[in-house]
Formats: structure tokens, sequence, C-alpha cells
């Protein structure tokens, strides 16, 4: 009796055994679990696409009647740097370059804008403070579309601060990010009679692939 009770407690314990070896092999070759998430990789490129949209003013005409509320709508491709740092914190430094699709473009066609944001970062939810310059060019006050269209604003100097609440989620051998930024942003707005220094509501949509550097992307690459 003896004997078989050793022999029972051997056939139990030898399932346990079996799955922690290739649990302690796994983790000694730098695999990973593809089932849990992971931390972000220290340096990571991105490339996005960024939609902000501000609410500029009015003009209006009398003969005839009409106004037309104008928005300043920059649609950019977006490049950026983001460092992970002490674990759960990041800085990124960006760059975009775009189109104004709103009704204001015939004043302010092009745009470029840099951007650096500073936050949190951890699996999968990301919140992060920043700061970007817009920078319209050519920039035209009260241009119009040259069909009979009303004269459109001219937004100047526009420093931009906003809070970022990010979700991103790991794909193969990359990441699919998701952002919405809120803020305001200083502007010298000229259009027709007015000529005013002040802030404007700012809402900002990004979407965009992180592509990971380095030595864990390298890691990372030898995972079945």
């Amino acid at each position: 009796m003896r004997c078989l009770s050793v022999l029972v407690a051997l056939a139990l314990a030898l399932p346990t055994a079996a799955a922690a070896a290739p649990a302690r092999s796994i983790g000694n070759e730098g695999l990973s679990d593809p089932r849990q998430r992971q931390l972000p990789a220290r340096h990571r490129l991105r490339i996005a696409i960024v939609a902000d949209w501000v609410r500029a003013s009015q003009a209006c005409d009398d003969s005839p009647k009409r106004c037309q509320r104008f928005h300043f709508a920059p649609l950019l491709l977006d490049f950026a740097y983001q460092l992970q740092f002490a674990k759960y914190a990041m800085f990124r430094p960006s760059i975009g370059i775009g189109y104004n699709v709103g009704n204001s473009r015939n004043a302010m066609p092009a745009i470029l804008q840099p951007s650096l944001f500073f936050g949190y970062q951890g699996k999968l939810f990301g919140a992060a403070a920043g700061w970007s310059f817009i920078f319209p060019f050519p920039t035209v006050a009260n241009q119009t579309d040259g069909h009979q269209g009303l004269a459109q604003p001219a937004l100047w100097g526009n420093h931009a601060l906003q809070l970022e609440l990010s979700l991103t989620s790991r794909l193969d051998r990359g990441a699919l990010n998701f952002g919405l930024r809120v803020g305001g942003m200083k502007t010298h707005l000229i259009h027709l009679n007015l000529d005013l220094k002040r802030w404007y509501p700012i809402v900002t949509f990004s979407l965009g692939w992180f592509f990971e550097v380095g030595k864990r992307r390298k890691q990372r690459s030898s995972a079945p």
C-alpha cells in the first residue's frame, strides 16, 4: 500500500512539473505569452492621421442677405517618435504636415504642426498633456473662394495646449493607436473688422500605427 501511495503521488506531480518546465524555458528564451498585454517598447515610431477642429468667426453679406460660419480644420499626416521611460512615463515629439479641409481653406490652405506631449502610457490606455504650434501657410486674411464666397478668417500664431486620452492595442509586430485631444488654442484672428487675440476651443482626433525599434523589437520578432 505504501508503494502504491508513492506511485500515485508521483503521477500527480508529473503534470505540474511538465507544465512548469516549458514556462521556464520560454522565459529563458526571452519569449512572452501573446495572450498577455505587454508594456510598450522603449523606442517607437508612429505614423498617424491627425484631424484638428476649431470653430472660427462668422461673416455676413447684406446683398443678398447671408451669413456663414467658418471652421479651421487641418487634416495632417503626422510623424512621431515616442520614448517610454520610468516604466509608465512617455515623451513624444512629432511633426505634422497637411491641408485645411475646413471652409477657411482659401485663406489658410497648407498646415505645418510640430507638437510635444508628455504623460502616462500603460499596456492599453494612455493620458498625456502637450503643446502644438499650428502654422498655416500661406495665410491671407479675407481671402475668398473666387465664386462670390464670403471673406474668410486668418489665424496667426496658433499655440494649442491640450489633454490627450489614447488607446493602443498591439497587432502582430506593431500597435494600433486611437487618440482624442481637447484643449484651447490661443490665436490672433483677423477677419473683416475683427482683430482679436483670444483662446478658442480645439478638438483633435488621431488614428496611427506604432513601429517598434531597438532591442525589444528584435526580441519580439523572434516570438512565434
